[in-house]
């Protein structure tokens, strides 16, 4: 099960949860009582292997097709 972060609305306290995804509890704060939202916090992504930027993906294949283009442009043109 997922960890979630809320935040009370009247304090500014921040706690985290533990409850399943399709779970909707009614949360309240720990230390006032009152009403808390929950707050999206950031996911760490990584990414490996190639291919990721257009740099790593197009450079190789536009290399060979230039260097195919230019040699039967150098054919046509014998």
């Amino acid at each position: 099960m997922p960890l979630y972060k809320y935040k009370c609305k009247n304090c500014g306290y921040e706690f985290t949860v533990l409850h399943s995804m399709s779970e909707k509890p009614e949360v309240k704060c720990e230390l006032c009582g009152s009403e808390t939202e929950k707050m999206i916090g950031n996911v760490g992504i990584s990414f490996k292997g190639e291919g990721f930027y257009t740099t790593d993906s197009r450079k190789s294949k536009s290399k060979s097709s230039s260097s195919s283009s230019s040699k039967e442009s150098d054919q046509i043109a014998s």
